[in-house]
């Protein structure tokens, strides 16, 4: 029981630190263009969401 929770944490991190990452790549992929700014905070924000409801089925809610 104790390893399937250590799983399931480790699982939540890496969901974490790829969001994290997908998100600082957007930035600096738009620091030179501004014309999509206003489509790629909306997906930004609609994943930021989203994102609880997927932690919470990682742990198995």
């Amino acid at each position: 029981m104790q390893q399937a929770s250590s799983m399931m944490t480790m699982a939540g991190v890496l969901v974490t630190l790829a969001l994290f990452v997908l998100i600082g790549y957007v930035v600096r992929t738009l620091g030179t263009s501004h014309s999509r700014l206003a489509g790629v905070l909306a997906a930004i924000a609609s994943l930021i969401i989203a994102f609880p409801a997927v932690l919470y089925a990682l742990h198995g809610g």
